[in-house]
C-alpha cells in the first residue's frame, strides 16, 4: 500500500512510500530522501496516486510499534499544516525536540484521552499587570491534585518572572518551558512527560509543551509576539485554544485588550477606560519645525510636548519620548548627485549612526565607515535624511540638559529624566513608570501597509497608558499626530470598547481577518505563477499580483478550503528545488 509521510527535515512536503503493512498514524517510520535516510512520520494512506511512470520507494524500517506522541500534539501539527498549508513536517519540526526525528528509541507512551470533561471558555482583561498577576495566582492554587495547567506568555522574561514569583509549594511542582532552541528542551520534554509536572509556564513556543492540560491560560493574547514560528506563522493563542477545544480543556485568554478574533468570539467588557484628561492630542501643524545640520526634514514639536515635559521633569519624574527612526539620520546621499549610499553586502539603504561617524545597514546591520568621496561622481560631500532620536537628542538638549537616548535591548534600570526611545523603549514602561509619554510622530506609525498596523498602533497608544502603572499612580499620553492618527488617536480615551467595534466593522466590509483570510503565495516559477493566478480567478477568488515577480501573490479570500483545493495539489506534488512554492496565511 502506499503511505504518505511527513519528514520533519524535510518540511517542504509529504513523501509518499511504499509498505507492506498497515502503518498507525504517527508511528516513526525510517525512509530514504534522496540518497540519506531520514526519519518520518506516518500521516496515513496516501492521499493521492503517483504520477505515471513514478515508482515509489519503500519504507525502510520501524521505529515504533505505535505512536509515541500525545494525541493532542498529533492532532495539533496535523492542524497547524493544514491550516497554515505549511505541511504537517514543518508543524512537527516546530513542535518537537531534535531528538524524535533523528530517529532515537523513546520509550515514554503517548496519551490518547482528552483530559478534561467539557470545553469552556473565559477572559480576565485588566490593564494592571498586578491584577492579573493575582488572578493568574488564584487560578493555579484553585487547582485539583490530578489537574494541570499551561499558562503561556508572549516573551519569554515574562513568563521568567511570573516563574520566579510562584509560591514555593506551587513552583515545586512547575517547570519554566526552555527556549527552542535549548539543548534543556528534550530533559523538560522528558520531564513533564513523567507526570511529575502540573504547571508549566512558558513563552510561545511552550504551546506544543506536552501537558495535557486540563487549562490554557493565554496571556496578553493579542500580542504580536505570539505569531511563532515563523515557518507555521500562526499564532500560539489559536494553537492553544485549538488545542484546549481538542482536549475539552478550559481556556483562558487574559491582557490589557483583547485581540479581535477574541472580541467577535466572547465579546469581552471593558472594567475601566483612560481618564480623558490624561490623553494630549497636539495637532502637529501647530509646531516648531527643529531641525539638525546636515540632516534634511525636521522634527515637530508642539507648544503642549514641551509644556507638558518641563512639568514633568520639574517635578523629578521620568518623561519618555517616542520616534520610530534610530541612529542620527535614516539615510545619507551625496549632495551632489543624490546616490544613496548602500550597504556592500546585501543592497539595503544604510542610516547614519554614532553622530554620523558610522553607517549602519537598515537591513542586515552590517556597518561600516562614512566613504571619502561618491562613488558614482566623486563629491566629498554628504548629506542625512528624516533625522532619528540621535539628532532628536540635539534637538531635546536645547530645551533640557538631561536627556537619554535608549538604544533598544539595552536593561538600564536607574536611567531617570527625559529618555528618547523607538517603539521598543515602550518596555521601559515597566521599569520606570514613566509620567508623560509622548509619540512625537503618530503617523508614521500609521502607513504601514498590512491590514494590522491600525490595531497594532491603537495597541502600542493602549500599552504606552497602562503598562507598568499601578492604581495610585498617574500618566498622560501625548500625541503628536495630524488629522489621520487623531483618528485613532481620539479612541485611546473611550477604550478599547469602542475602538474595537469599529475596526471590526472595518474588516468585515472587506472581509479582512478575523472574517476570512490574507494568502501570500511566493512561486519560483514563471509559468506555475500565471497558473495559480488563473486556477484562483476561474475559482472566483480575488488574486492581487503586484506585478513584481519577486513580490507573492496576495489572495483574499473568506473561505481558506476553497483556496486549499487549488493550491495544495501544487505544494504536494510540484515543490521541487527549481519549482518552489511557499505558502503563507494570515488569518489573525
Amino acid at each position: 500500500m502506499l503511505i504518505d509521510v511527513a519528514v520533519p527535515e524535510v518540511v517542504i512536503n509529504s513523501l509518499s512510500y511504499e509498505s507492506v503493512n498497515a502503518l498507525e498514524e504517527g508511528t516513526r517510520v525510517i525512509v530514504e530522501v534522496g540518497r540519506t535516510l531520514r526519519t518520518g512520520f506516518v500521516l496515513g494512506r496516501a492521499v493521492k496516486p503517483l504520477p505515471k511512470g513514478v515508482k515509489a520507494k519503500h519504507i525502510e524500517g520501524v521505529i515504533d510499534e505505535r505512536r509515541i506522541i500525545d494525541a493532542d500534539i498529533w492532532d495539533l501539527a496535523v492542524w497547524c499544516g493544514k491550516t497554515g498549508m505549511c505541511g504537517t513536517a514543518a508543524a512537527l519540526k516546530a513542535a518537537l525536540p531534535m531528538r524524535f526525528y533523528t530517529g532515537e528509541k523513546i520509550d515514554a507512551p503517548a496519551e490518547t484521552e482528552p483530559s478534561a470533561e467539557n470545553f469552556r471558555e473565559r477572559n480576565f482583561y485588566d490593564p494592571f499587570d498586578s491584577e492579573r498577576a493575582d488572578f493568574f495566582l488564584s487560578e493555579l492554587t484553585e487547582l485539583k491534585c490530578n489537574e494541570r495547567t499551561l499558562i503561556i506568555f508572549p516573551k519569554r522574561e515574562q513568563a521568567k518572572t511570573f516563574f520566579k514569583n510562584l509560591p514555593d509549594d506551587i513552583k515545586s511542582e512547575s517547570l519554566l518551558w526552555p527556549s527552542d532552541s535549548s539543548p534543556k528542551l528534550w530533559e523538560a520534554w522528558k520531564m513533564i512527560r513523567s507526570r511529575k509536572i502540573r504547571v508549566v509556564v512558558a513563552p510561545p513556543g511552550g504551546v506544543f509543551a506536552p501537558l495535557m492540560p486540563h487549562k490554557i491560560i493565554v496571556e496578553n493574547e493579542a500580542d504580536p509576539a505570539y505569531v511563532i514560528p515563523y515557518t507555521l506563522n500562526l499564532s500560539a493563542r489559536s494553537l492553544a485554544g485549538h488545542r484546549a477545544f481538542f482536549l475539552k480543556a478550559e481556556f483562558i485568554t487574559a491582557g490589557r485588550i483583547p485581540s479581535l478574533k477574541t472580541y467577535r468570539r466572547t465579546k469581552p467588557v471593558e472594567s475601566v477606560t483612560p481618564e480623558r484628561k490624561n490623553i494630549i492630542l497636539a495637532d502637529i501643524h501647530r509646531s516648531k519645525k527643529e531641525s539638525v545640520n546636515g540632516i534634511e526634514g525636521d522634527i515637530p514639536l508642539t507648544f503642549s510636548l514641551i509644556k507638558h515635559t518641563y512639568r514633568a521633569l520639574l517635578n523629578h519624574r521620568n518623561v519618555i519620548w517616542i520616534l520610530n527612526r534610530t541612529g542620527e539620520s535614516s539615510e545619507v546621499f551625496c549632495g551632489n548627485c543624490g546616490e544613496v549610499i548602500r550597504c556592500c553586502k546585501c543592497g539595503g539603504i544604510m542610516r547614519s549612526v554614532n553622530n554620523g561617524e558610522l553607517l549602519k545597514c537598515r537591513t542586515c546591520g552590517t556597518l561600516r565607515e562614512l566613504p571619502g568621496k561618491c562613488e558614482k561622481c566623486g563629491y566629498y560631500f554628504f548629506t542625512g535624511r528624516r533625522p532619528g532620536i540621535e539628532a532628536l537628542a540635539k534637538i531635546a538638549a536645547k530645551y533640557y540638559s538631561d536627556v537619554h537616548v535608549f538604544a533598544d535591548g539595552a536593561l538600564i534600570s536607574d536611567m531617570h529624566g527625559l529618555i528618547l526611545a523607538t517603539k521598543g523603549g515602550l518596555s521601559l514602561c515597566g521599569k520606570i513608570n514613566p509620567s508623560l509619554v509622548a509619540w512625537l510622530d503618530l503617523d508614521a506609525e500609521l502607513r504601514g501597509q498590512e491590514h494590522t498596523t491600525r490595531f497594532n498602533v491603537f495597541s502600542m497608544l493602549w500599552e504606552s497608558y497602562w503598562s507598568g502603572r499601578t492604581r495610585d499612580s498617574e500618566r498622560k499620553v501625548l500625541i503628536q499626530s495630524r488629522r489621520s492618527g487623531m483618528k485613532v488617536a481620539e479612541f485611546l480615551a473611550k477604550g478599547w470598547g469602542k475602538f474595537i467595534p469599529d475596526e471590526l466593522k472595518l474588516r468585515k466590509e472587506f472581509l479582512l481577518p478575523p472574517y476570512g483570510y490574507i494568502i501570500e503565495i511566493e512561486c519560483s516559477s514563471i509559468t506555475k505563477r500565471e497558473e495559480i493566478t488563473d486556477n484562483l480567478t476561474d475559482a472566483g477568488i480575488f488574486v492581487m499580483d503586484p506585478g513584481d515577480e519577486g513580490q507573492p501573490l496576495y489572495v483574499s479570500s473568506e473561505s481558506l478550503e476553497a483556496v486549499r483545493k487549488i493550491i495544495e495539489p501544487e505544494i504536494l506534488l510540484r515543490n521541487t528545488k527549481k519549482n518552489f512554492i511557499k505558502i503563507t496565511v494570515r488569518g489573525e
